[in-house]
């Protein structure tokens, strides 16, 4: 069974030339998924429907596109009001990657823009939580991942069926070799409870977790292809040489 990889790629500049090396770069080494981290570019203004689409054309259709613009709070680099960010969000959707990756702690105004906004043009959804301090447990988990649910269903108002698409992203920051075990025990109840989720822990004392997640039920876990873009990122071809050694007959 191959484990999926996703190759984080941080888009700095609106120059699409230099990102095309990046992006063949990436693809030398098979990634499943390709995650562009649009935080990272150096201009806003930069960000067109024109640039986004020489940017999709570069993946070839196998390999699942995930676009994502992190906030301030979850490691970007740009303080946007909430139209500001909207109107950035909405040029990603209407791109029509195969993700949209979002916070779950995003405010509730701009969770339902993009929500009904990523269903009319048939883009999925990763909501994503993000601690840079510590690892939780995993009842602290399924609470997270409660308190949002009852969001989007009480405060939304969005049907359960609704959001069956959609994948759930927690990540921690570990602190001592100990909270590997505690992410795995924590992918390994979820995937019980037939959530479609990613979870590791980042960080170098993480990197086994990273690793691991997907052998106890993560949908993948990410890697690097150059620069990375979470601290503790491995490089995607280590990840699947241990991949290889340790999970293939």
């Amino acid at each position: 069974m191959k484990y999926k990889v996703c190759v984080a790629i941080p888009i700095k500049t609106g120059d699409i030339d230099v990102n095309k090396k990046l992006i063949e770069k990436a693809l030398d080494n098979r990634p499943d998924l390709i995650e562009f981290r649009f935080d990272y570019i150096d201009e806003i203004n930069h960000i067109s429907p024109q640039f986004l689409k020489g940017l999709s054309n570069c993946i070839p259709p196998k390999i699942l596109k995930i676009f994502t613009f992190r906030s301030t709070q979850e490691g970007g680099q740009y303080d946007l009001s909430i139209d500001e960010k909207c109107e950035v969000l909405r040029l990603l959707i209407e791109t029509k990657p195969d993700y949209l990756d979002i916070e779950i702690r995003s405010e509730s105004k701009l969770l339902k823009r993009l929500i009904d906004l990523a269903h009319e043009n048939g883009v999925k959804l990763i909501f994503s939580y993000h601690n840079f301090e510590k690892c939780l447990s995993y009842e602290e988990t399924t609470e997270i991942l409660t308190i949002f649910n009852r969001k989007l269903t009480d405060e939304l108002n969005y049907a359960s069926d609704r959001m069956i698409d959609c994948v759930t992203k927690i990540i921690y920051t570990a602190r001592d070799f100990d909270d590997n075990v505690v992410i795995l025990n924590t992918c390994k109840k979820l995937s019980q409870l037939d959530y479609k989720f990613v979870c590791f822990a980042m960080g170098e004392l993480g990197i086994l977790s990273r690793i691991l997640c997907v052998k106890f039920g993560s949908l993948w876990t990410y890697g690097s292809s150059e620069d990375k873009t979470a601290p503790g990122q491995v490089k995607i071809e280590k990840i699947r040489e241990i991949h290889q050694l340790l999970f293939d007959n």
